[in-house]
């Protein structure tokens, strides 16, 4: 039986721009699987498909608690002294795991759908936020570090 989950509605282009899926894979490698999933669940509504939407927004949610996570973990490295590897492997091994579960089936099924016959959407919004939201998260981590050094 053929999965149609990720199949789209119509052979016409979408009706709203899209930010290119192998794209979004690759800045996500600079800007998190957060910004990435952020990135492919707009894409998704504007394909009309809101289950996917769905989905993308619990990678989504997903990518933001192993932030956070990260952060705590690093936190707590500098607060011990230590430097474990372990946080750097888990996050390498996320990475993988959303572009296998969520950025390559938006790719498949734009690819399939459209080709490369689509209204392209601009990146300077989107990477500019990921540019003040990325300052801000480690404005956030430094300050985090900075209070757990100060009262522990």
């Amino acid at each position: 039986m053929r999965d149609t989950s990720h199949s789209l509605s119509s052979d016409a282009a979408p009706a709203a721009a899209l930010w290119r899926p192998s794209v979004v894979a690759a800045w996500s490698l600079v800007f998190t699987p957060a910004f990435g999933s952020w990135l492919l669940m707009h894409n998704w509504r504007a394909l009309g498909q809101p289950q996917a939407a769905g989905r993308a927004r619990i990678w989504l949610a997903a990518s933001l608690a192993m932030l956070a996570l990260q952060l705590l973990a690093g936190a707590i490295n500098r607060r011990v002294n230590g430097d474990s590897p372990l946080m750097a492997w888990l996050a390498l091994a996320w990475l993988l795991l959303w572009l296998l579960g969520a950025a390559w089936p938006q790719w498949i099924a734009v690819r399939r759908q459209y080709g490369r016959r689509y209204a392209r959407r601009g990146w300077n919004g989107a990477l500019g936020l990921a540019v003040v939201l990325g300052g801000l998260c480690w404005a956030g981590a430094f300050l985090f570090t900075t209070l757990l050094l100060a009262f522990t």
